[in-house]
């Protein structure tokens, strides 16, 4: 009898062609929890985008549920306690769309500071075209960028801008091994990231130590030229104090791939705000980085039920 592989949503054709001979593959019939929730129940695997939460009331009352595997790095939309209960293996890919989301990074960081939507929308108006001579975008080249996080993103993200943009990294990670970074000024002290650089970029895990940890106070040592840019995980920054001081002009401008609450509300006030770009959690989703999370998500799956070992196992630790 084939097994059942859940998908929360649709995945690129090729991902579908490695599964779907061998296993019945079901989509949910709508994008919502609960479409995804009632067909989890029939899952012996689940392929997981970001699209919803798999709950420890879905993993404990899914009998045959044996792994999850997901489609990037982050693991935050899983209930990794019932998982841990239950015996379900949680596999992710750290490695899988590493370059496209640190290039995404590394163009919203050049897009505001060089203010490219507002010389695109100036050009378009009427007498738009004087705005070439406000002086208003920067140069990059010796500016410092603080770098939350020399994870596999982080670092590449550090490394493009240090050899391509001729950048100052300096950077704050816990865990890394400072010998791995001579290059890279290495601070443990947090407030020096956003007190000394103009850009910083954020590239750190959604974990309850991490939740809101860029907040009002952090925000208030920022420089007012200052760009933040977030690509990891919307639950991170307190979006509250982030728009006042982008409104108030505290700090220059932010960059952001992610919110708390996916997608925003149309209404949602840092929507309104002229110095702020925004993208659809869609930094991880180029074309190239699409094939090889979603390929290599349903070879994790084949890998464990043909030989009781996925290529990655997730580390809770």
């Amino acid at each position: 009898m084939k097994k059942t592989i859940v998908l929360s949503q649709a995945i690129h054709q090729k991902g579908m062609e490695l599964i779907e001979k061998d296993y019945n593959v079901r989509v949910p019939s709508e994008l919502s929890q609960e479409a995804f929730d009632k067909a989890a129940l029939e899952a012996d695997a689940i392929v997981l985008r970001t699209n919803v939460h798999v709950s420890g009331e879905v993993i404990r009352n899914a009998p045959n549920l044996k792994i999850i595997s997901r489609t990037g790095a982050g693991v935050d939309n899983i209930d990794h306690e019932a998982c841990a209960e239950k015996g379900v293996l949680i596999c992710n890919l750290p490695a899988a769309n590493n370059i496209s989301v640190a290039e995404h990074a590394v163009s919203m960081l050049l897009t505001l500071a060089k203010c490219l939507p507002l010389m695109d929308k100036s050009v378009r108006s009427k007498d738009g075209w004087l705005v070439r001579n406000k002086n208003y975008p920067v140069e990059v080249n010796g500016k410092t960028l603080g770098v939350l996080g020399l994870g596999a993103i982080g670092s590449i993200t550090a490394r493009i801008c240090q050899e391509g943009l001729r950048m100052k990294i300096l950077a704050y990670d816990p865990f890394a091994d400072k010998a791995n970074f001579p290059d890279y000024e290495i601070t443990e002290d947090l407030d020096e990231i956003f007190t000394r650089s103009e850009f910083i970029t954020l590239h750190i895990p959604s974990l309850p130590s991490t939740k809101g940890l860029v907040n009002s106070r952090l925000l208030s040592l920022m420089k007012p030229e200052a760009i933040l840019i977030n690509c990891a995980r919307g639950g991170v920054v307190d979006y509250d104090a982030l728009y006042e001081a982008l409104r108030d002009k505290k700090i220059s401008a932010a960059g952001l791939d992610v919110f708390p609450h996916e997608p925003p509300a149309i209404d949602d006030k840092l929507l309104s705000l002229p110095n702020v770009i925004v993208s659809p959690h869609s930094a991880a989703l180029t074309k190239e980085a699409s094939i090889r999370m979603h390929t290599d998500a349903c070879r994790q799956i084949i890998s464990f039920f043909e030989t009781g070992k996925p290529l990655w196992v997730y580390d809770r630790a």
